[in-house]
């Protein structure tokens, strides 16, 4: 990726919106630059597990999210359609009642396989857990 490509930060958001689950989630999506984005997500309640820390669950659906419009805002440009195909998360710490976000981006663009990494943060900016996301590249 260089300086020259461009990201139809629009789209990006459009498709963003037009998930459901995002939003029952309470994710914003922030673009950065061509592979690289931050997702932000809202606590509430619900996330929650018994102990009252947030469930590893929503920890990997923010990383697949983040992995995710990274690579598409990597490809957006060539139409070719990142989906993924697997992703490791190492859950470093717990979290009670704060927000997150996931930085995301992309460390290689393939004709096949882009492969993703992401950083989620704690609001107070504590690292709480690490991934790496592989996605197969359709036309």
């Amino acid at each position: 990726m260089s300086a020259s490509d461009t990201i139809d930060e629009s789209l990006l958001q459009q498709t963003f919106h037009a998930c459901p689950f995002h939003g029952y989630l309470k994710q914003t999506l922030e673009v950065l630059e061509p592979g690289k984005v931050k997702v932000h997500l809202s606590h509430f309640d619900e996330l929650d597990q018994a102990m009252g820390m947030i469930h590893g669950g929503v920890f990997a659906a923010l990383l697949d999210t983040a992995s995710y419009y990274a690579a598409l805002s990597a490809y957006r440009p060539t139409g070719k359609l990142p989906l993924t195909q697997e992703y490791k998360i190492n859950l470093l710490a717990p979290v009670e009642k704060e927000d997150l976000v996931a930085e995301s981006r992309v460390l290689k663009a393939g004709n096949r396989l882009a492969v993703v990494d992401t950083k989620i943060r704690s609001a107070s900016g504590k690292l709480v857990a690490v991934g790496l996301t592989s996605l197969v590249i359709r036309s």
